[in-house]
């Protein structure tokens, strides 16, 4: 059995419990979303971790279950609470921690559905797909798995962390083949947003946040690799979801 453990579990639909969880420099962007859009930040996050619950019932032989439920030396899947998996991929882990049972860390190539968080990223973005360019980390938001143990009680969520460690016991580490993950960064990512840290954040400017709106209300529609494939259910959820998004007549001056 392989455990998938999400690293935020807050209910989202609680508009108490998330202003209450809030970091403060966050929250003049989410009152700029509020009154920019006609659905509040709080329910369209709701919605995109409804996309993922969804995606997480598919997941043959995987349980979802927090860190500290885990038992010791099972194979966990770190992710956020918007992350998309391939139904296979507990079976892929399964295997390959069975054939090399002295590994206790895989990776496999990153997938992402975005848009560029800003013009670096965007120029960085196309470097990839022209120059063959290494990926920055080894490990991003979904594209890992660890077995459990004391060492990755404070590796297993960080995805730099995790890198690290990967780079410096690479005996211990597999590469596995496939696409079995898709980071779906949506409009609502913090990172999106301009939160990169958690306690500061620029707050973003209206004109900007209908920019990206834009630049998401086509995203979802665009063509998927083929590898990706297992991934359109809910790519056209969240294409529903940002179509149902609309700005606010204030929104829209």
């Amino acid at each position: 059995m392989v455990y998938l453990c999400i690293r935020q579990t807050l209910d989202w639909s609680d508009e108490d419990a998330f202003w209450a969880q809030l970091p403060a420099g966050f929250a003049p962007t989410v009152r700029e979303w509020n009154a920019t859009f006609g659905q509040p930040y709080h329910l369209f996050r709701h919605r995109v971790r409804e996309i993922a619950r969804q995606n997480a019932e598919t997941l043959r032989n995987v349980t979802c279950l927090p860190w500290n439920e885990i038992p010791a030396g099972a194979l966990v899947l770190p992710a956020d609470d918007d992350d998309w998996f391939a139904p296979e991929a507990g079976e892929v882990l399964e295997q390959a921690h069975t054939d090399e049972c002295s590994t206790v860390g895989y990776h496999w190539p990153a997938s992402f559905l975005e848009v560029p968080l800003n013009l670096g990223h965007r120029i960085r973005l196309w470097q990839r797909r022209v120059l063959p360019t290494p990926p920055k980390w080894i490990c991003s938001t979904n594209n890992y798995a660890v077995a459990k143990s004391q060492a990755m009680d404070t590796i297993y969520d960080h995805h730099i962390r995790a890198s690290r460690w990967f780079w410096d016991h690479p005996s211990q580490v597999g590469r596995l083949p496939g696409h079995l993950s898709l980071m779906n960064r949506t409009l609502a990512s913090r990172t999106s947003l301009g939160m990169r840290y958690a306690d500061r954040c620029k707050p973003i400017g209206r004109g900007r946040l209908l920019r990206k709106y834009r630049e998401y209300s086509v995203l979802y529609q665009r063509p998927l690799p083929a590898a990706l494939d297992w991934s359109r259910p809910y790519v056209r959820m969240m294409d529903d979801l940002m179509q149902e998004l609309r700005p606010c007549s204030a929104g829209m001056g």
